[in-house]
């Protein structure tokens, strides 16, 4: 059987975005089971397996900025 091909979904692409503080947070959906955030537009560097994972590491490089200041 041969694999097929889904159509992109521009949905998952939207993303979620959050207020922590001072501090803009974007959460989005990579692909299927892979999640990024963006802290005050700088993506970090790795991904996530779920939504609640990128978010709370976009918290915490939130809380490590305010700490830093």
């Amino acid at each position: 059987m041969a694999r097929q091909t889904l159509p992109h979904d521009p949905i998952r692409s939207i993303p979620t975005t959050f207020q922590v503080g001072a501090h803009t947070l974007k959460v989005w959906r990579l692909h299927e089971g892979r999640w990024t955030v963006s802290v005050d537009e700088g993506a970090l560097a790795r991904s996530y397996e779920t939504q609640v994972e990128a978010w709370e590491a976009g918290v915490q490089e939130a809380d490590r900025r305010d700490r830093s200041h």
